[in-house]
C-alpha cells in the first residue's frame, strides 16, 4: 500500500509541495494491475498523472477508487499545490506478475508430444481464485482450449495430421483479459521409406530430346524435393500452399516432375547416370536412389582382332568401335566354323559414351572360328563379325648375354621365349651368321635358378642357350625370328660384347629380392629412393656410369617397351634414383639400372650391367587431421571460427582440392562432395548447402552459424591421384564464457602413432589459470605429469591402440574448455626379430652380418634403416628395403667391448619397430688391406652406404691417410643430395673424415663448406622428422667444430660462428616446446639448447646461460622463442689470430616461430650476437695445501687441504646478470685422485652461496645468479684425495691456482647492446 501524503512529513511544509512520482517497472511478459484505494484531490490543490506509452491520463477531484490493468511500465505522479496535509491525498496499491508461454519445439513430426508451460511468476497460488485463464490452440483445421487452474501448467499435447498452430493462453482478470504472445507451432509429415513408398518407373528416354523424371509418392507436407543428376542439381518445393486433409488421410499417390532441359543433358552426356531423389522438411528426411538412361543411338560397328590368336591361359583381344552411341551393351560370341559350337561368350556392358570396347577372350582349341558381335541399347541395335584361326603363338622374345661377355672366347646367347605350348623353329642371326634351333614348349611355368634380375617375370618363359664364339666388339644387334606351320613372329635383341673380361662382376638394385626375377612390386607412396650394390673383380677402371630408365607395363610378365620411356632429367645419370609418387601415374613401372665403366688407361669399354625391379604406383589416400584436436569447446563469446587440414599445403596443393562441409548432425555429413552442395536442413546455416567453402584454411563467423550447442564440421581431400578421404571434428559451443583452448601435436603426429616415439601435444590458451590433461578410455585416468603444464609428452607405448586425450583449460573464475584428440596406433608389424652374428669379433677385422626376418608386412614393404650408435648418436649405415646387412666391420667399443647397432623399420610414412643389438667387439690395432680395397671400390662406384660403413669405422685408424680422405671428400662434394637419408649418409661421413682436419688441405676445406651448405639448405625442406633432422644437424655441427680447431682455419672464424648458429636454428626444429634441453659437446663447441614460450620469466638455468635477455615478452608477438647458446672453447678452437688468451666466447640469437623461422630485424627487436671484451688469463700463483692422513690400522687415506680469499670487484650499474667465476688449479706435488673444491660468499647465507665441485677435472667455473650479481670476497677451499698411502704430520704440497672473472654483463638500451662491467678479481 502506497499512501501520500504520509502522516509523518505533515509537519515538514517543504516537502508537501512540488512532484512526487512513482514507477512501476515491467519486463517482457508482465503486466501490472492497479488498485487505487482512496483519490482525494481538489483540482486547485493538485492532479494525479498516470503515465505509459499511451497519452496520460490526469485525475483529481473526489473519485471512487477505479482499478488499471496495464501491460508495460508505469510512472504514478502526485503533483500537489497546498501543504494542507488533509488535501490532494492518494492511496494505492499494485500486483505486478508476469505471464510467460514456452514451447518446446517449433517443428514437430506428426504424433510427436510437444511441451507446452504457461506460467504466471511474481505472485501466489491465492490469485488464482481471480483468474479464469485459458490456453488456446489454434490452427489449419482445430480449435483447443484447455483450462488452466494453476499458477504453472505444462501440457504435453500431440497432433495428429500436419499443418501450423498458433497457440497462446489468455486470463480473466476481475473486468480485464490479458494474452501471452503467439507461438507458432509447425507440424509435419515424418518422412520415411515406409510411409512415403517412392516410386519411379524408367521410360525409354532420347538423348537431347525432351526428358522428364517423374516420381511417386504418398501424400505428406511440407515437402521439399532435390534431384541430382550425375553433378546436375533440381530443387524445387511442393506445389500445395497449404495442408490438404483429405489427400492425407486417404494416402493418395502424388506424382513429382523433374525436367532435364537440354543443357543438363549437356552437362551430363549420354548414358546411364545414377539418380539421388532426396525428400526433407524441418523433421526429416528421405534418400530415394535410381537409375536414369539417356539413350544415344549407336552407329558404325566394327569389330577387329588379330588373324592368328593361341590358347588359354594366353588371351587376345577383340576390339569393338562405334562412332557414336550410348548406353552400349556389348556381347561377343566365339563359334566354330565346322561345328558352329559357341566356344567363347563374353559381354561388355559401357554406362556412358565408349567410341572403343576391348574384351579379352581365349580358346582352348585350334581351328577355324568366327567372331560375332552385337552392340544394342534401348534405342538401337547393330552387329559386326570376323574370321579368326587358333594356332599356337609366341608372344615375347627377349634376347640377352644377362651381362658383358669377351670376344673370342666361348659364351652364351640366351633367348628368353613365351609362348603357348607347340613345336617352333627359331632361325637367329649372331654376327651376319644365321643357325636354326627347333625347341618345344611343353609347360607354362619353368623354374630359372641362379639368374640376374631381368625385366619381366622369367617364370613364364622358356630359356634358350646358344653357345658361339663372338669376334666384334661393342654393342652387337641379334635378330630373327621364330616359326610354326602358319606363322613367323620375328625378334631383334643385342648382345655386350667386350675386349676383355668385365671388372664388374655382379650388381643389384637395393630393392630387398635376393633371388632375381621380380617379386611383389614396391609400393611407392610418397617417394622411393633406389641405390645399386655393385661388386668389381678388377681396379684398373674409371669411375662407373648409371643410367636409370623407368617404363610402365601392364602385367609382370610383359617386357618394358623403350616406347612408353618415361623421362627423367639430370636425376637418371646420379648413383641413386628417387622416385616421386605424385610424378608418375597410378600402374606398373619397370626400373631399369644400366652400369657402365671403362678402361683407366685405353678409355675403352671396359664394363656393362643392367639390373631391373619392378614398382608400383597405386591411387593414393592422405591421411590427415583437422588441427586442434578431434573434438574441442567454443563459446558463444568467440567471433570466428577457424579450422586448418594437417596436410603440408606447399607439398601438396597442386594435386589435391579441398572441401568443406558444416552440419548440426554428424550423420548428415556427405562422403561424396556433390551430395553437400544440396541445401539441407540440418546445415549449420539454416536452410543452406552443407558445403561451405574450398581451401587449405575455412573461417567461419559465430555470428552466421545457426543457434546449436554443437556442430560437426568435415574436410574431403581429393585429387587425381588420390582417393578421396576425409576428416571430421566435432565444435562444442557453451553459452558461458570460457578459456579459448587449442590442441597442437607437435610430434608423433597424423592418423596413426608410432609406439616408438613420443607424442608431444601442446594445450593452447591465452587466458588459462590452469590445465589439466585426462587420458581415456580409463575415465577420468588423469596424467600427473602433464597436469598444469601446457605440453603434455606421451610414451606412446604405453598407450592403448586406441586412446583419447583430452586438454582441459581452466580460467581465473573456474570455468573452462576442453579438446580431445583421438589416438591410433600403427600396427604391430610384429613376429619378427633382429639378429647379428657372430656375436664376438675383432674390430677391423671380422666380418658381421645382421638379419632381419618375420615382421609382416601387410599392404606396405617395410624399409629397414641401420644405424651404428656411439655417444648416444646414430650414424647410417645402411637404408633400403633390404631387411639384411652384409659384411661390416665395426670399430672396438667403449664400454666392455660392446657396439651397439640399431635397426629402425619403417612403413612408408612412420617408424613401426625398432631394435637394439649389442656385439662384443674388441680392438685388434690392425686393419686388414682388404677393407681398405673394399673401400677403395665403394668409392670407384660411388656407393655412398659402403663408403659410410667403412668410413664410419676407419676414421679413428691411420689407414685413412690424407690422399684417402682427399677422395672421400671430393666424392661426397659430388654426390647427389636427393632425398633424406643420403643426405644424413654424407653429413655422417664428413663428420668422420674431417675428425683430424690436420690433414685436409685448404680445396678440401672449400669443399666441406660447400657440402655443409648443401646440407644446410636440404634438410629445411626434406626432413619431415625432427629426428632426422637433430641427427643431421649434429654431424654437421661436429664437422664444423672440428675445422675451428685449425689455426689456418682464421679466415673462416666468423662465418663458421655463423653457420654455427644457422645449423642452431635448424636443431631448434627438431626440439619442441617444453622439452628438455639438448645438450652436445665436440672438441671445440658444447652448448644446450632450449625452446621456451615467452610466458617463462626465468628462462635460464646457471648451467644453460650466463644471459637473461630484457624486456623479451614485450618484443615477442609470437608465443614461441628459440634461444641458442653456444660456448666455443678456444683452446682447442683457436678462435682469436692475436696473442690475447680468451677462455670462452659465447654467442646467442634469437629467431621466432616454428615452421619459418626468421631473425628478429635489429631495427625492430634485439638480434643479439654477443661479443664480450675478455680480460686476459692472470698469472698462475701456488696454493700451499697442508695433507693429512688417516689410518685404521690396516690402512690409510690421505688429503691435502688449502684455502685463499679473493675479491672481485665490478661496475655494479645497470642490470647486473651474472658473473662468471674461472678457477683453474693443476701442477700438483704429488699423486691426486680426486679434487674437490668449496666456494663461499663471505657474508651471505652458506646455503644460497656455497657452490662445491666434485669432479675429477681441473677447470671449474662458478656461475653466479642474483642478488649476488657476483661482487664481494669469497673463500676458497681446495680439498684434494690423494688416496692410500701415510704421509708424516706437517707435510705440506702445493697446487698452481689462478682465479678471475670471466663476465659481468648488464645490458645498456642507449647502445641496444651487452657491455662487459669489466670485473677484477684480487
Amino acid at each position: 500500500m502506497i499512501a501520500f501524503p504520509p502522516a509523518e512529513e505533515c509537519d515538514n511544509k517543504t516537502m508537501l509541495t512540488g512532484i512526487r512520482e512513482w514507477e512501476i517497472p515491467l519486463e517482457q511478459s508482465e503486466i501490472v494491475y492497479l488498485q487505487f484505494k482512496k483519490i482525494l484531490i481538489n483540482c486547485l490543490d493538485g492532479v494525479l498523472l498516470i503515465k505509459t506509452s499511451s497519452p496520460e491520463e490526469s485525475i483529481c477531484g473526489s473519485k471512487p477508487p477505479e482499478n488499471y490493468l496495464y501491460k508495460e511500465s508505469v510512472f504514478v505522479s502526485l503533483m500537489r499545490n497546498t501543504v494542507n496535509c488533509s488535501l490532494a491525498k492518494i492511496s494505492f496499491d499494485y500486483l505486478r506478475f508476469g505471464f510467460h508461454l514456452t514451447v518446446s519445439n517449433q517443428h514437430v513430426q506428426v504424433g510427436q508430444s510437444v511441451k507446452v508451460v504457461a506460467k504466471l511468476s511474481r505472485t501466489t497460488s491465492s490469485l488464482t481464485k481471480y483468474l479464469d485463464c485459458l490456453m488456446i490452440y489454434e490452427g489449419d483445421a482445430t480449435h483447443i482450449e484447455t483450462n488452466l487452474s494453476t499458477l504453472t501448467f505444462t501440457t504435453l499435447r500431440s497432433f495428429q495430421h500436419p499443418g501450423s498452430y498458433l497457440i497462446w493462453a489468455k486470463c480473466n482478470f476481475h473486468a480485464w483479459t490479458f494474452e501471452t504472445s503467439q507461438f507458432s507451432l509447425f507440424v509435419e509429415c515424418g518422412l520415411s521409406p515406409s510411409t512415403l513408398q517412392i516410386s519411379y518407373n524408367e521410360l525409354n528416354m532420347t538423348f537431347l530430346n525432351p526428358v522428364e523424371l517423374v516420381f511417386h509418392h504418398r501424400y505428406c507436407f511440407p515437402i521439399s524435393y532435390s534431384l541430382l543428376v550425375n553433378n546436375v542439381i533440381i530443387t524445387q518445393n511442393q506445389t500445395e500452399q497449404s495442408f490438404d486433409n483429405t489427400k492425407y488421410f486417404l494416402k493418395v499417390f502424388k506424382e513429382v516432375r523433374f525436367k532435364l532441359n537440354t543443357s543438363m543433358q549437356q552437362l551430363t552426356g549420354p548414358g546411364i547416370y545414377n539418380v539421388t531423389l532426396l525428400l526433407q522438411n524441418e523433421v526429416s528426411s528421405v534418400v530415394f536412389f535410381t537409375t536414369v538412361t539417356l539413350n544415344e543411338e549407336i552407329k558404325d560397328l566394327q569389330v577387329t582382332t588379330k588373324e592368328y590368336v593361341g590358347f588359354h591361359p594366353h588371351y587376345f583381344i577383340i576390339n569393338a568401335t562405334v562412332s557414336q552411341g550410348a548406353p552400349i551393351s556389348l556381347s561377343i560370341q566365339i563359334k566354330s566354323i565346322e561345328s558352329n559350337l559357341t566356344h567363347f561368350n563374353g559381354s561388355l556392358f559401357c554406362p556412358h559414351y565408349c567410341h572403343s570396347m576391348v574384351v579379352q577372350a581365349t580358346l582352348f582349341k585350334p581351328g577355324m572360328y568366327k567372331v560375332e558381335a552385337i552392340v544394342e541399347n534401348n534405342i538401337s541395335q547393330s552387329s559386326s563379325r570376323a574370321l579368326i584361326e587358333a594356332l599356337p603363338q609366341i608372344y615375347n622374345v627377349y634376347i640377352s648375354s644377362l651381362k658383358p661377355i669377351p670376344s673370342y672366347s666361348r659364351n652364351y646367347v640366351y633367348a628368353f621365349v613365351r609362348g603357348d605350348i607347340g613345336d617352333y623353329v627359331m632361325t637367329i642371326y649372331l654376327q651376319g651368321r644365321p643357325e636354326n634351333h627347333s625347341f618345344t614348349i611343353s609347360k607354362l611355368e619353368y623354374d630359372h635358378k641362379d639368374l640376374p634380375s631381368l625385366p619381366f617375370d622369367a617364370k613364364f618363359y622358356k630359356l634358350i642357350k646358344i653357345e658361339r664364339v663372338l669376334y666384334h666388339i661393342g654393342m652387337q644387334q641379334v635378330t630373327g625370328f621364330i616359326r610354326n606351320s602358319k606363322q613367323s613372329f620375328p625378334f631383334v635383341g643385342w648382345v655386350d660384347v667386350l675386349e676383355t673380361s668385365s671388372c664388374l662382376e655382379n650388381l643389384r638394385i637395393r630393392d630387398g629380392n635376393y633371388q632375381g626375377g621380380f617379386e611383389k612390386p614396391l609400393k611407392v607412396f610418397d617417394y622411393l629412393t633406389f641405390s645399386v650394390d655393385i661388386k668389381f673383380t678388377c681396379k684398373n677402371m674409371s669411375e662407373v656410369r648409371f643410367k636409370w630408365l623407368v617404363f610402365p607395363v601392364a602385367t609382370d610378365m610383359d617386357m618394358a617397351t623403350y616406347t612408353y620411356e618415361v623421362e627423367f632429367e639430370k636425376e637418371s645419370f646420379e648413383p641413386e634414383l628417387i622416385i616421386r609418387a605424385d610424378t608418375l601415374s597410378p600402374g606398373l613401372y619397370v626400373v631399369k639400372v644400366k652400369v657402365t665403366s671403362e678402361n683407366v688407361t685405353s678409355d675403352v669399354l671396359e664394363g656393362k650391367l643392367k639390373d631391373y625391379t619392378l614398382i608400383e604406383i597405386p591411387k593414393k589416400k592422405l591421411h590427415f587431421v583437422i588441427l586442434g584436436g578431434n573434438v574441442l569447446q567454443a563459446d558463444n563469446n568467440m567471433t570466428v571460427l577457424r579450422f586448418e587440414s594437417s596436410i603440408d599445403y606447399n607439398k601438396y596443393h597442386r594435386h589435391i582440392s579441398y572441401n568443406w562441409f558444416c552440419s548440426i548432425k554428424q550423420e548428415e555429413l556427405p562422403t561424396r562432395i556433390v551430395m553437400g552442395k544440396i541445401q539441407r536442413k540440418d546445415s549449420c546455416f539454416d536452410w543452406h548447402t552443407l558445403w561451405v567453402t574450398s581451401g587449405h584454411v575455412m573461417e567461419i563467423s559465430m555470428n552466421e552459424l545457426r543457434q546449436s550447442e554443437h556442430y560437426y564440421i568435415r574436410l574431403i581431400i581429393s585429387g587425381p591421384h588420390y582417393d578421396a578421404t576425409y576428416a571430421d571434428q566435432k565444435v562444442v559451443v557453451q553459452a558461458r564464457r570460457a578459456p579459448i583452448v587449442n590442441l597442437k601435436c607437435w610430434s608423433n603426429c597424423g592418423k596413426y602413432f608410432s609406439p616408438h616415439l613420443s607424442i608431444i601435444l601442446q594445450l593452447e590458451c591465452d587466458d588459462c589459470l590452469r590445465r589439466q590433461w585426462t587420458l581415456s578410455p580409463n575415465p577420468g585416468h588423469q596424467l600427473p605429469l602433464c597436469d598444469d603444464q601446457e605440453f603434455c609428452k606421451l610414451n606412446a607405448s604405453l598407450l592403448i591402440p586406441s586412446s583419447n586425450v583430452t586438454g582441459t583449460g581452466y580460467n581465473i573464475h573456474g570455468e573452462n574448455s576442453s579438446v580431445t584428440i583421438f589416438l591410433n596406433a600403427l600396427s604391430s608389424h610384429g613376429g619378427g626379430s633382429c639378429i647379428i652374428l657372430p656375436r664376438m669379433g675383432s674390430a677391423y677385422t671380422t666380418k658381421f652380418n645382421v638379419t632381419c626376418a618375420g615382421y609382416i608386412e601387410g599392404k606396405y614393404q617395410l624399409m629397414y634403416k641401420f644405424f651404428l650408435q656411439d655417444k648416444g648418436h646414430r650414424y647410417l649405415l645402411q637404408y633400403g628395403f633390404d631387411p639384411v646387412l652384409y659384411d661390416i666391420i665395426l670399430p672396438p667399443g667403449r664400454s666392455s667391448n660392446d657396439v651397439t647397432i640399431v635397426i629402425e623399420i619403417y612403413t612408408p610414412d612412420q617408424l613401426c619397430v625398432e631394435e637394439k643389438l649389442s656385439v662384443t667387439v674388441v680392438d685388434n690395432y690392425d686393419v686388414n688391406d682388404d677393407v681398405i680395397n673394399e673401400l677403395d671400390a665403394a668409392l670407384l662406384s660411388n656407393n655412398l652406404q659402403k663408403i659410410a660403413q667403412f668410413v664410419l669405422v676407419l676414421s679413428s685408424t691411420n689407414k685413412l691417410n690424407q690422399s684417402k680422405r682427399k677422395e672421400i671428400i671430393s666424392k661426397m662434394a659430388e654426390y647427389p643430395m636427393l632425398s633424406l637419408e643420403p643426405v644424413k649418409q654424407v653429413a655422417d661421413v664428413i663428420s668422420h673424415v674431417t675428425n683430424n682436419p690436420k690433414l685436409l688441405e685448404e680445396t678440401q676445406l672449400q669443399d666441406v663448406q660447400d657440402i655443409l651448405d648443401r646440407v644446410e639448405s636440404f634438410v629445411p625442406f626434406s626432413a619431415s622428422r625432427y629426428d632426422d633432422v637433430n641427427s643431421i644437424v649434429r654431424s654437421c655441427m661436429t664437422t664444423t667444430s672440428q675445422l675451428m680447431r685449425l689455426v689456418r682455419f682464421y679466415p673462416f672464424k666468423n662465418e663458421e660462428n655463423l653457420r654455427m648458429n644457422r645449423l642452431g636454428k635448424l636443431l631448434m626444429a627438431s626440439l619442441t616446446p617444453g622439452e628438455e634441453a639438448i645438450s652436445f659437446e665436440t672438441e671445440s663447441v658444447e652448448g644446450r639448447m632450449i625452446k621456451l614460450n615467452n610466458q617463462v620469466t626465468n628462462p635460464f638455468d646457471a648451467n644453460t646461460s650466463f644471459v637473461q635477455l630484457s624486456n623479451l615478452q614485450s618484443l615477442i608477438t609470437d608465443d614461441v622463442i628459440n634461444i641458442e647458446i653456444f660456448r666455443y672453447n678456444s683452446t682447442s678452437a683457436n678462435f682469436s689470430p692475436f696473442d690475447l688468451k680468451v677462455d670462452s666466447v659465447t654467442s646467442v640469437s634469437i629467431t621466432t616461430g616454428w615452421r619459418d623461422e626468421l631473425p628478429i630485424s635489429k631495427e625492430i627487436a634485439k638480434n643479439l650476437k654477443l661479443e664480450f671484451s675478455l680480460p686476459q688469463q692472470p698469472d698462475k700463483s701456488k696454493i700451499w695445501l697442508r695433507v693429512k692422513s688417516e689410518c685404521d690400522g690396516s690402512a690409510c687415506r690421505s688429503t691435502a687441504i688449502g684455502s685463499a680469499f679473493i675479491d672481485v670487484e665490478g661496475d655494479s650499474s645497470g642490470a647486473m646478470e651474472a658473473t662468471i667465476l674461472n678457477i683453474v688449479v693443476g701442477n700438483y706435488e704429488g699423486r691426486v685422485n680426486k679434487l674437490k673444491m668449496f666456494l663461499t660468499l663471505v657474508g651471505q647465507d652458506i646455503s644460497m652461496a656455497r657452490k662445491e665441485f666434485d669432479k675429477e677435472a681441473t677447470h671449474y667455473r662458478w656461475t653466479t645468479k642474483a642478488p649476488f650479481a657476483g661482487f664481494g670476497s669469497y673463500n676458497v677451499t681446495i680439498r684434494a684425495d690423494l688416496g692410500p698411502g701415510y704421509y708424516r704430520a706437517g707435510t705440506i704440497t702445493s697446487a698452481v691456482f689462478s682465479v678471475w672473472a670471466l663476465q659481468c654483463l648488464h645490458w645498456f638500451d642507449a647502445k641496444n647492446g651487452w657491455k662487459d662491467s669489466l670485473c677484477k678479481v684480487r
